[in-house]
């Protein structure tokens, strides 16, 4: 049974087994980040990119702009993770 008990739910558990978990908020995801294009080059304000740097996963702003759909933060670390790569061994 629950009851609310001001901004919190209180919760009744009168059966085993008891077990006890420390909860906290924390972020998950931030939308936004360093700009970077197709080839995960991180771009500076003026639109210019800046040699030998590159910005992939959750570091990165481009793929997702304001929002993201829930599931996708490894396909953008993996996807652009390789690009960065790639592009960072032949410069």
């Amino acid at each position: 049974m629950a009851s609310r008990v001001g901004n919190r739910w209180k919760f009744t558990i009168n059966q085993p087994p008891f077990y006890f978990g420390k909860e906290k908020l924390a972020v998950h995801f931030c939308c936004g980040g360093i700009k970077l294009n197709k080839n995960a080059e991180v771009v500076k304000l003026d639109g210019s990119i800046i040699p030998g740097l590159y910005v992939c996963g959750e570091a990165s702003g481009g793929p997702h702009g304001h929002d993201r759909l829930g599931g996708v933060a490894l396909t953008s670390a993996f996807v652009f993770g390789r690009i960065a790569g790639r592009n960072a061994v032949t410069m």
